[in-house]
């Protein structure tokens, strides 16, 4: 049976969707997926801001793609440039060969509008990219560090001082890292915090010009202005220097950070490709999320462009339009997925595109935001959802992104995600202010654990000759925490007998004792003077080979077909 492909340009959040979609729809057909991307891994765009201010490691939005679809055996990786593509030959031409394909789905995301403002390509910042993100994130630290030896002032402060153009979803994001970031800048080169300044400037008269509620967009500028952040409204940027940001009055703010946020477009493809354009250059797309004009290929995500007739308003051009947001990508890729499927196997039904929005939370730092929720899966949540703010908001956001990883069924990197946003957070930056994030050095538990392990020991000891078979389990718990091995596991096991022995066996109440201190020693302790110091790596390592397959930082799967 020969195989046909599916090829899917672009893995970001709207693809990876689409293809593990169509995966499981076409499972046991003669078709197969193809996955094409520059990357061997999915960018998590919405935490760019996080790894860019020093919050996460680079690491943290890296998702290998061998590690989300190694459940998939009709999904073919490919890491590779896309060239050009022959609609009349259904071709798909790339940097290491030609895909030939049935179905085409086009999910290229976007990229930053300068709108051809003069020396932002030269010296400004985006922030569309993990490339660019790290590039960031070094030039702050850099740019800070030599602020904080410059002499001559007006050097310094052109130094110490970060511009923000924008104020939707990724300037007011970033603002907000940068304005928790000061903390650990300032201690690590020994100024003032004060002495770094941050400044928001918006062409527009307000700020989070995508919030419906706008007592939101107050509470995050008074949030902002409370934190010593400064917004420049009604204020536009018209050229950047390499130590200067000039100001359509002709006021020079020295800089020598100007990071530009303004404004989004689909990347330049488009018209090599021959396909309809819409605004921003994204792809037009018809209510089947098809490419207008095309049988064959769909578009989704960033680079996608649709109208909803029922929003369009005759005397709003912008009205109506598909956000450039995760779920408006999602409700893109849940449209063509069926619609594909049925072009191609006459199953189901065709879809017409529907948006589906449960809301949006903008993060103003680790542990303030501003959202709104729209609805709970189906059901509508008031007439225009209810506005969060502060604690509450911050919560919805991260549910938002678990959400994502639970769509994908990826409890690897969902684990990773809760990790480094609440246990491994550096200098305090989680909702809980470092409380969930602290941590101590494991070899001062080594004692406790030492000794803990020889008790379980010897009360094992007493109860196994007694005929107990509780003694047995608790000598293997002592031994285990005596040399270190599976430390945690015996941890873990020790909490359960301390609580088990105290409650049904009438032993004296210090017993308990017993449960804390084993929950002390999980922490790692077995891998300071103890076995597990090589044991776990190891078994990690294997286990994550097997689990999750192999990363490369390339693919090429269906060169070998």
């Amino acid at each position: 049976m020969a195989t046909k492909n599916i090829v899917v340009v672009g893995a970001g959040f709207s693809g990876v969707v689409a293809t593990r979609k169509l995966a499981k729809q076409l499972k046991g057909t003669d078709y197969q997926i193809v996955l094409v991307d520059k990357h061997s891994f999915m960018t998590y765009m919405t935490e760019l801001h996080e790894v860019a201010t020093g919050r996460v490691q680079p690491e943290h939005v890296r998702k290998d793609l061998r590690t989300l679809f190694k459940n998939y055996s009709n999904v073919k990786l490919v890491t590779a440039n896309v060239d050009d593509i022959d609609k009349d030959q259904k071709i798909v031409k790339t940097s290491v060969g030609e895909i030939p394909y049935e179905k085409l789905v086009l999910a290229t995301g976007g990229t930053t509008n300068t709108f051809g403002t003069p020396g932002v390509e030269e010296y400004g910042f985006t922030l569309w990219s993990y490339e660019e993100a790290i590039r960031l994130r070094k030039h702050i630290e850099d740019v800070i560090r030599r602020g904080a030896v410059e002499l001559d002032p007006a050097k310094r402060a052109a130094l110490m001082s970060i511009v923000v153009v924008g104020s939707g979803f990724t300037g007011s994001e970033l603002a907000g890292e940068l304005m928790d970031q000061r903390h650990s800048l300032a201690l690590s080169t020994g100024v003032e915090e004060s002495e770094i300044k941050i400044q928001i400037i918006e062409a527009a008269p307000s700020i989070l010009n995508m919030l419906s509620k706008r007592d939101l967009a107050d509470k995050a500028e008074k949030h902002f202005e409370s934190h010593g952040v400064k917004i420049s409204k009604a204020t536009s940027v018209v050229e950047v220097q390499e130590d200067a940001a000039i100001l359509k009055d002709g006021t020079a703010i020295p800089t020598n950070t100007l990071i530009w946020t303004a404004g989004v477009k689909a990347k330049d493809q488009g018209a090599q490709w021959g396909l309809d354009l819409g605004p921003g250059a994204r792809f037009m797309a018809d209510e089947f999320s098809r490419a207008v004009g095309e049988e064959d290929i769909y578009v989704v995500g960033d680079a996608a462009a649709y109208q909803d007739p029922e929003l369009a308003d005759p005397n709003n051009k912008r009205a109506g339009w598909t956000p450039q947001t995760v779920e408006g990508g999602e409700s893109a890729a849940n449209t063509a997925v069926p619609n594909i499927v049925y072009d191609l196997t006459q199953k189901g039904d065709r879809k017409k595109f529907k948006g589906r929005y449960q809301g949006y939370a903008v993060s103003i730092g680790a542990r303030y935001a501003v959202g709104v929720l729209d609805q709970i899966g189906n059901m509508k949540v008031g007439k225009s959802g209810i506005g969060l703010s502060g604690f509450f908001a911050n919560m919805f956001k991260h549910a938002i992104n678990v959400y994502f990883y639970l769509q994908i069924a990826s409890w690897y990197y969902l684990g990773h995600y809760l990790r480094d946003e609440f246990f491994n957070a550096p200098d305090g930056r989680e909702p809980f202010f470092g409380w969930a994030s602290r941590h101590a050095n494991v070899l001062f538990t080594v004692p406790l654990r030492i000794v803990l392990g020889l008790t379980w020991i010897t009360l094992g000891g007493t109860m196994a000759f007694a005929g107990n078979w509780v003694g047995m389990i608790l000598t293997i718990i002592g031994w285990l925490m005596t040399f270190g091995l599976f430390t945690s596991i015996a941890g873990f096991v020790g909490i359960i007998m301390a609580i088990f022995i105290t409650t049904l066996t009438n032993s004296d109440i210090a017993m308990l004792l017993f449960a804390p201190a084993s929950f002390a020693v999980m922490n790692g302790s077995g891998r300071v003077l103890g076995l597990d110091y090589w044991v776990m790596p190891w078994l990690e390592r294997k286990f994550g080979q097997s689990m999750h397959g192999m990363h490369s930082s390339r693919y090429n799967d269906y060169s070998n077909k």
